[in-house]
């Protein structure tokens, strides 16, 4: 649910001209991998790749002070790929299971979307018809 959360608001941003911001989360995104490696996997980092983040987070809030408004779109984008990516890092599944399992759960919620869709646009036609 993560990664497909990463995707859909991927590319609503960039469909709404939100090009900036979405290409922002996937900066930001390396940081918080850092953040959760530490926080839930107990990595320590020497004194360079401190040096290194201190770099990066600089250069984040200066790109967000340029923006001029908070990076919602780009914490979130960098949040829920990130998440995705501390799940599979610390899941027992293996690359092929865990590609079949998340696709078993995400067939239903594509179905629907899919049948909502194509029902809206049946219904569309049928108005424009009459």
């Amino acid at each position: 649910m993560l990664l497909s959360t990463n995707w859909g608001i991927y590319i609503w941003a960039v469909n709404a001209e939100h090009i900036v911001e979405a290409s922002l989360g996937y900066f930001i995104n390396p940081l918080i991998n850092v953040l959760f490696g530490m926080a839930f996997l107990h990595e320590l980092l020497r004194p360079m790749q401190w040096l290194a983040v201190i770099v990066a987070g600089v250069g984040i809030i200066w790109l967000t002070w340029v923006n001029g408004t908070p990076p919602w779109i780009s914490l979130a984008l960098a949040l829920t790929f990130g998440g995705y990516g501390l799940l599979r890092k610390t899941a027992s599944l293996g690359a092929l299971e865990g590609l079949t399992l998340e696709t078993v759960i995400l067939c239903p919620v594509a179905l629907l979307y899919l049948f909502l869709t194509s029902s809206a646009a049946a219904d569309f036609r049928r108005r424009r018809a009459a």
